[in-house]
């Protein structure tokens, strides 16, 4: 999944930090020569120095197959214009804005730029929401977005396959609520042997999700 990060700010920082972490492909636009200078010293070459508010700075930023672009400026204004030139002049999928006046809110809304929100955790668990992939679905996501609600179909090719669940090293933070099989649901014991097929409903700190799905899954999210 690629995302487009527009303000490199604060919360730009650590977003990028966090899906650099998840292993997603990620590019920062920051119109502030000093910023920019300091956001490439840590991350390199993702990051295009430019107004995202201009057309030809998105584009620089491969815009147009991006699937998520982040608004994340301290101006509303800047940050409604990203969005819908996100989605209107590049059909992108997703458009989620930081909202720096909540009184801004319910315009965006009206207009219907994009998704607002105004935390990173929120919107690094509004990205993933996105996601979608045939084993691994966010269910819920509360406490500010520190925790999730997972449920991973559990491939025949899991290296936790056929394995009692006391065997398995799920990561700290991380605890297998369900085992939902066929038409049973089953409350997972250490003797429980899980199969592949099986639905894991787990809870997790959203900063364990990819230790866990990577635990189940045995691959790189």
């Amino acid at each position: 999944m690629y995302v487009i990060l527009v303000g490199g700010g604060k919360i730009g920082y650590y977003l990028t930090k966090t899906l650099l972490r998840q292993e997603r492909e990620v590019t920062v636009v920051e119109k502030n020569p000093v910023k920019c200078a300091k956001l490439e010293d840590e991350f390199g070459d993702i990051v295009v120095c430019g107004d995202g508010a201009k057309p030809q700075v998105l584009e620089e930023a491969g815009c147009a197959r991006a699937d998520v672009v982040v608004a994340l400026t301290g101006e509303d204004e800047d940050n409604f214009v990203i969005c819908q030139l996100a989605r209107k002049k590049f059909h992108v999928a997703r458009a989620i804005a930081r909202i720096n006046n909540p009184r801004n809110e319910q315009v965006f809304r009206e207009l219907g730029a994009a998704r607002t929100v105004s935390s990173t955790a929120v919107i690094a668990n509004l990205i993933e929401m996105e996601v979608v992939t045939r084993k691994i679905t966010t269910l819920l996501t509360f406490q500010s977005g520190e925790m999730t609600i997972l449920e991973v179909v559990l491939p025949r090719s899991s290296p936790v396959a056929e394995h009692q669940v006391k065997d398995v090293a799920f990561p700290e933070g991380c605890l297998l609520v369900s085992v939902l099989r066929r038409d049973k649901v089953i409350v997972p014991r250490g003797d429980t042997v899980l199969q592949g097929g099986d639905r894991l409903i787990a809870l997790t700190a959203a900063q364990r999700r990819y230790d866990l799905q990577r635990v189940l899954l045995g691959e790189q999210s």
